[in-house]
């Protein structure tokens, strides 16, 4: 896996970063309202020959590859660009495709800046709302079998838009001329549509990247209760969250792409996903992010109402974006092809590599192997879904905690392989519930529990006699697991423990609970807290099930005058922070 830029790919997206930063500020985006059209900034583009990244060399253009468009695009987006340069680009690639001196003749004049062209995403003679159109002077799309340009006609007018969109009302009927007809025709205009999905996607993730940095900013200078309202949970999740959904959504039309250039079968469905998941997530993210200003966020003068306007609008360019979802499923599964641009030398790498792919064909064979029908009907993908048995069978074959070191029980596995085995087991449908939590806590016990605990219950784990469950939560703490009550009190070379925990999820099939105490009431919370290893058959622990919606069992444990050695404690007393914070990182 590589996805790294190399140096020239920094160096474009470093360059156009510059440049619409000086040339698409903020208050130029407002001046070249309510059109949205900066003739000053398509100007420049023209000059940096931008627009023909995509046209082959022997046609004028750059040869650029997918990606460099796409990194063109993130940063158009991040900074406004008040220009149809998405559909500028893909409209220049599509003419340079069609041959033909009629194709040649517009190809020059887009190029050279003398006719704005933009793309028309939908086939038919229909009037139909053209991105760039209320500008441009000549537009490119399809009628049934041709491929056509239709120029500007008087009648045509910007519509209002609150995203201050140059988008208007096209028709590809009447006069026009033809620059190609029949199957050619239509699978070019099909590879156009699916490079300006995947570039408009890329442009909305730049977008929304930079809606929620200003709206981070905000957040760490705006006091509001004598706080700064970042520190407020309601504020920061919330972004939180909105960033690594636009992340992904980032990383997804890279995704597509390699997948395009590698030529993988999940190509055109990624295409689909990466842009509906791109104008979801950006759409998520300049609403919360005008949220984080509140009042504030609706005034005209804040620049973040530009990224909401914005950011809704060009999710909706082509309908609704939750149609694609349809177009994923049907092309993952009812086997519909799609053509798709070429994506040329991208550099970067997805792939997982050799190793861990031949890591992933021995699992395969194993689950196909093993996987009886019996214990497919017992499977489920939760703790339920726990089999003593072939657990037993997967910690013998290594695969329960492949990443541990040999003299543990594991295999020393990487992280590409683990992300195969993960796959794997997905893949399989057999529960990773028990095995996930049991490592990270055993993870946690090879860095701060006692010789004693290593021997006999990282063994027992390794063997497959034992997994274990986390006791952190509370009635009354929740997400704050600091504010645990449970106490543990010493008593010699023993501990007293007495308490509750909620929401101890596989109690009821582990051996083993790692406990949150509270051993010194008068410290500040985070330092009066003690980890310990609790065997769940001591008694005075009880066990009682907790149902929820999703058929899914969880528990309540109580614990009352339950007996533990010192050797169960994990981690200096009153240091148990530090223990936690570490499980909680892995």
């Amino acid at each position: 896996m590589r996805l790294q830029l190399n140096d020239e790919q920094e160096l474009l997206r470093n360059t156009f970063a510059e440049l619409f930063a000086a040339e698409s500020s903020c208050a130029r985006v407002r001046a070249a309202e309510p059109l949205g059209f900066d003739p000053a900034l398509w100007k420049t583009l023209i000059e940096t020959e931008v627009v023909g990244i995509r046209v082959p060399e022997g046609s004028g253009g750059t040869g650029a590859s997918l990606l460099d468009a796409a990194l063109v695009a993130e940063q158009a987006g991040r900074h406004l660009a008040s220009a149809p340069l998405v559909e500028a680009m893909v409209a220049a690639r599509l003419i340079a495709q069609s041959g033909g001196s009629a194709a040649e003749e517009w190809l020059q004049k887009l190029l050279s800046g003398s006719s704005l062209m933009s793309f028309a995403l939908f086939p038919g003679t229909d009037p139909q709302l053209v991105a760039g159109g209320a500008v441009a002077d000549a537009v490119v799309g399809l009628d049934g079998d041709d491929l056509v340009v239709v120029e500007r006609s008087a009648a045509q007018a910007a519509l209002g838009n609150l995203g201050s969109s140059p988008v208007t009302r096209w028709s590809l009927g009447g006069d026009r001329v033809v620059l190609a007809s029949g199957e050619a025709a239509r699978q070019a205009f099909s590879v156009a549509r699916e490079e300006w999905k995947l570039l408009t996607a890329a442009s909305l993730a730049g977008l929304a990247h930079r809606a929620l940095e200003i709206a981070a900013d905000y957040a760490s200078d705006r006091v509001q209760f004598d706080r700064l309202i970042g520190t407020f949970q309601g504020v920061a999740h919330p972004l939180a969250d909105a960033v690594t959904q636009v992340d992904g959504a980032h990383f997804l039309v890279w995704r597509a792409i390699w997948s395009i250039a590698t030529a993988r079968p999940d190509a055109a469905s990624l295409v689909s996903l990466a842009f509906a998941w791109s104008a979801e997530s950006a759409s998520t993210a300049v609403s919360r992010s005008l949220h984080t200003f509140g009042g504030y966020g609706l005034s005209m003068e804040y620049d973040i109402q530009l990224y909401n306007r914005r950011g809704k609008a060009w999710a909706l360019l082509a309908g609704d974006p939750r149609d694609e979802l349809l177009r994923a499923a049907e092309r993952s599964w009812d086997g519909v092809q799609v053509p798709l641009p070429e994506a040329g030398d991208i550099g970067i790498d997805f792939g997982l590599g050799e190793k861990a792919e031949k890591f992933r064909a021995e699992i395969r064979d194993f689950f196909d192997e093993n996987l009886t029908d019996e214990l497919r009907a017992h499977a489920r993908y939760d703790w339920e879904g726990h089999h003593p048995g072939f657990h037993k069978v997967l910690t013998q074959k290594g695969l329960a905690f492949a990443s541990w070191p040999e003299k543990y029980g594991g295999q020393g596995r990487d992280p590409y392989e683990m992300t195969v085995l993960k796959e794997e087991f997905h893949r399989a449908g057999w529960s990773t519930h028990p095995i996930g939590t049991t490592r990270l806590i055993g993870e946690t016990l090879l860095r701060f529990a006692s010789e004693e605990i290593k021997t006999t219950v990282i063994g027992q784990v390794c063997a497959g006699e034992a997994v274990m469950s986390m006791g952190y939560s509370e009635p009354g703490s929740g997400s704050d697991i600091a504010a645990a009550q449970t106490r543990a009190v010493r008593d010699g070379d023993e501990w007293v423990i007495n308490g509750q925990k909620m929401f101890t999820s596989g109690a009821n099939h582990a051996q083993y609970v790692f406990l949150l105490t509270r051993t010194d009431t008068e410290a500040k919370k985070h330092r009066g807290l003690t980890m310990f290893l609790v065997p769940l058959d001591t008694p005075g622990v009880e066990i009682q099930p907790i149902d929820t919606i999703g058929d899914e069992r969880t528990n309540a444990t109580y614990y009352t005058d339950v007996r533990v050695p010192d050797s169960c404690r994990v981690g200096d007393v009153n240091g148990g922070w530090e223990v936690l914070a570490y499980a909680l990182e892995l």
